[in-house]
């Protein structure tokens, strides 16, 4: 068939956005369609990398070429440059917090007391006195255009939370309108935003100040209860259900001291975020810890929930978005999907720091858009099939270099997708590493480990085989599109391409999924597969349910316990090798190791 002609008259646009801080990531734009997105954790192996990514970087300029039209960074302030100078502008593990002080002193007590009620408003307007000190930002243009090697006027500096709202502009219909609500930690002096989104602009509606921050607060939880603050609060959500409501609902008024929403739909406080561990001390030392968890879950349910619904019945909008890292929150979202005042609801997917790259491809394509007088319209993004992928000359190469084919028993089937389901089948626990590596913390297929659902007994062979996941955690399915009707509760038809919202289940999946569910209150996490995002992955749970007749699969990240998800064909066989797995799919090829080295 002939090919249609490009029109020479329309400029091409390259767009690279770059995030640097916890999880630092790097995406690539061409033309309004997001191609690449890879996080420095993938290239350095350090989990959440934090500081500068300049492995990331590397990889997406070799794509991109020498003709960028923007640099994009998703912070405005130069707070977050002078932490690079601190690291040397290298990448670091993130600094854990661990709480500390076993009570208020007097001093803080009274200065909350008196002098921060009374000087509130004074602190809020100075609070980024710091982040705008001009001296400084020059410095920092100075410096990064000097890294990039581009004039000034190439790198652009977007608001964090900005991009974390105009994320959603690859993930929600751009033909209505859209509320879009950020919050996370803090970023560029926020820790929250609502915006009226739609293909023509984003308006934003509400701006909170950082000193009010629903994700610090759950981040100060998470430390308190010795977890890994800023990692581990997915693990104070799964542990939430556990919680007997009566002890929950008795804890739940002493979160209501601290945040609440004011008669401006704004969150608000009186209590500063610095000393929230002080007050966390003092009233909730010697509380079970699951207790605290259920607490502060329900808290944020409602607390947000509330938030919603005001701004829906002030707009008339009920297209909801969710960005920002409290938005991986998918108990969270579940709750906000239920609202009756929800028509609909799309979650950026990994709502974290990390994604704010979408939002930032989208600002330097605005600008390019603008620069050429263009209509600005992107492409939406259906999968998050955006890194490296390796070849079978390449993985064949790797592991004759390595003499593989000596160590382990390799074959190389027919049909690998039908030959793994067999496995699985089996009773197997099978490691995939096939085609681009998935962007965000969740695995979609392409590195993943997998195991057979109907079995509860799997959640704690892969725990003893490498994943040493708390008792309480929960893993993933990975369900067919064809059969989401048949294991998910989904009326309004929210998708769950991602792994961003969680569902209550049927009582066929609390059957053929068991080992993939939570325990205790029966939600799944799912990732809807669908055959014209993934074909072989579609295929493998396919041929899964043709001998077996359940139409999902457990799926859980491809990683040791503490490291970032594998990236090459050297970090799967070391995953392989250090831990219990004794099957692998790579590529085409399938490792299993010999019965001596079990």
């Amino acid at each position: 068939m002939k090919q249609q002609k490009m029109n020479k008259n329309v400029p091409h646009s390259t767009i690279i956005s770059i995030h640097f801080g916890h999880n630092a990531t790097v995406a690539l734009l061409k033309d309004g369609r997001i191609t690449d997105c890879v996080s420095e954790e993938r290239f350095n192996r350090i989990k959440n990398s934090t500081g500068f990514p300049h492995k990331a970087l590397s990889y997406i300029k070799n794509i991109a070429g020498e003709n960028v039209e923007y640099y994009v960074f998703t912070q405005k302030y130069p707070w977050g440059y002078n932490f690079l100078k601190a690291t040397g502008f290298q990448s670091i593990p993130y600094n854990d917090v661990q709480p500390t002080a076993p009570k208020i002193p007097l001093r803080l007590r009274l200065w909350e007391k008196h002098y921060y009620k009374k000087n509130r408003d004074a602190m809020l307007d100075g609070i980024n006195k710091i982040e705008s000190n001009l001296a400084l930002k020059k410095e920092m243009e100075d410096y990064f255009s000097k890294l990039l090697k581009v004039p000034k006027e190439k790198v652009l500096y977007a608001d964090h939370h900005l991009t974390h709202a105009l994320s959603a502009k690859f993930f929600t219909k751009q033909s209505e309108d859209n509320l879009v609500f950020t919050l996370d930690g803090e970023g560029d002096g926020l820790s929250s935003t609502v915006s009226r989104l739609n293909s023509d602009d984003i308006i934003v509606l509400s701006r909170g100040s950082k000193a009010f921050s629903l994700g610090y607060l759950y981040r100060e939880v998470t430390a308190f209860l010795g977890m890994k603050p800023d990692e581990h609060e997915f693990k104070v959500m799964g542990l939430a259900p556990y919680a007997k409501t009566e002890h929950v609902e008795k804890l739940l008024p002493l979160f209501e001291k601290i945040l609440w929403i004011n008669n401006k739909d704004e969150f608000e406080s009186e209590i500063p975020m610095p000393i929230i561990k002080y007050y966390l001390v003092s009233n909730f030392l010697y509380k079970r810890f699951d207790t605290i968890a259920g607490a502060i879950q329900l808290f944020t349910e409602k607390i947000v929930m509330d938030w919603i619904v005001r701004w829906v019945r002030k707009t008339n909008i009920t297209n909801i978005c969710l960005s920002g890292g409290v938005a991986m929150n998918v108990k969270m979202n579940e709750r906000i999907a239920e609202l009756a005042e929800v028509s609909s609801l799309s979650v950026v997917p990994s709502a974290g720091d990390e994604s704010t790259v979408f939002g930032g491809c989208f600002v330097g394509y605005k600008r390019f858009c603008d620069d050429h007088k263009l209509k600005c319209t992107v492409t939406p993004v259906t999968d998050l099939y955006l890194g490296t992928s390796y070849s079978h000359p390449e993985i064949e190469k790797f592991l004759l270099a390595n003499n593989y084919f000596e160590k382990y028993n390799i074959s190389e089937p027919q049909n690998i997708e039908l030959t793994v389901a067999q496995l699985l089948a089996d009773n197997n626990v099978v490691a995939r590493f096939s085609g681009r590596m998935e962007f965000g913390a969740r695995a979609l297929g392409n590195r993943s480990i997998l195991a057979n659902p109907r079995s509860y007994e799997n959640v704690r062979i892969i725990n003893e085989m490498i994943k040493n996941r708390d008792f309480w955690m929960p893993f993933a399915a990975s369900i067919l599109e064809e059969d989401e009707g048949r294991y998910i509760i989904n009326p309004k038809k929210i998708p769950s391409d991602f792994m961003a919202i969680t569902f209550n289940t049927t009582p066929s999946a609390q059957v053929d999924l068991i080992g993939s569910i939570h325990p205790y209150d029966k939600t799944s996490r799912p990732q809807i597969v669908k055959k014209m995002t993934n074909p072989g992955y579609h295929e493998l749970i396919s041929e899964f349910k043709r001998i077996t007749g359940v139409g999902g699969i457990l799926n859980t990240s491809f990683n040791l316990h503490g490291e970032p998800n594998v990236e090459s064909p050297a970090d799967a066989m070391h995953t392989f090798k250090n831990s219990g797995l004794n099957y692998m799919a790579i590529g085409s090829f399938l490792i299993a190791k010999k019965e001596s080295s079990h």
